[in-house]
């Protein structure tokens, strides 16, 4: 179980500075009534309503969620160089009111409809029955479908939208756009650069590598090094 300081007013708690996250191994009395709790396995049903009466926030105190890889998970909780709300770390979906609940690395969570989620232009359609969180938080799979995380928190988020918009004109002639957009030209996932690990070019999407990491790269996609940046 992770605990995650946040006040009332969504900031971080006092002493817990930037809001991070703290593993802890049991709850006593000392927890604190404004700190979001993520329950990676659901609790017992007995022990709902004291961890409600504890905390301001229960993330994942039901068993229909799906979190994100228990490798991947930490990577996201504690590497203080991410920005955790463009992230997603569990997901669950409700066939009944037809809409998926997508919990954010911040703890926020956003719930958006099945509809949503239109086939891909080869046809294949979402399976809300077969939902996983994989690629570091920033893929939503549904069956052979996905969906990334920046596509949905841009059509759902209008601060995330804003955000965006102000990065990619400071940054759209950069490497990292430029490989982001080669590389899905050429139809691959972060994962498919042996032996660069999928957190590797992600971090590299927002940077530029250099030496024997930018030659890997420019060989998988089939360019030289000095074309990346032209696309």
């Amino acid at each position: 179980m992770w605990v995650r300081g946040v006040s009332e007013a969504g900031g971080p708690s006092p002493g817990s500075p930037g809001g991070d996250f703290v593993r802890v191994q049991r709850v006593g009395i000392t927890i604190r009534r404004h700190e979001c709790v993520l329950t990676i396995a659901a609790p017992r049903l007995e022990s709902v309503p004291t961890l409600h009466g504890l905390f301001a926030r229960i993330v994942g105190d039901s068993p229909g969620y799906r979190w994100l890889s228990k490798d991947e998970l930490p990577e996201v909780l504690f590497d203080p160089g991410m920005d955790r709300s463009e992230v997603f770390i569990a997901a669950a979906a409700d066939p009944v009111t037809r809409t998926l609940s997508l919990v954010r690395g911040d703890c926020q969570q956003l719930v958006v409809p099945f509809s949503f989620f239109e086939p891909s232009g080869d046809g294949v359609k979402p399976d809300f029955s077969k939902v996983r969180v994989t690629d570091f938080g920033r893929t939503i799979a549904l069956g052979e479908y996905e969906a990334s995380a920046d596509a949905i928190l841009y059509e759902t988020d209008p601060e995330y939208r804003k955000k965006v918009s102000r990065e990619r004109k400071e940054s759209e002639k950069s490497f990292g756009a430029s490989l982001l957009r080669l590389r899905k030209q050429r139809r691959l996932k972060r994962k498919d650069f042996p032996p660069l690990s999928a957190k590797t070019i992600a971090r590299i999407e927002i940077g530029k590598p250099h030496g024997a990491t930018l030659q890997a790269i420019a060989e998988r996609l089939g360019v030289s090094p000095d074309e990346i940046a032209d696309y």
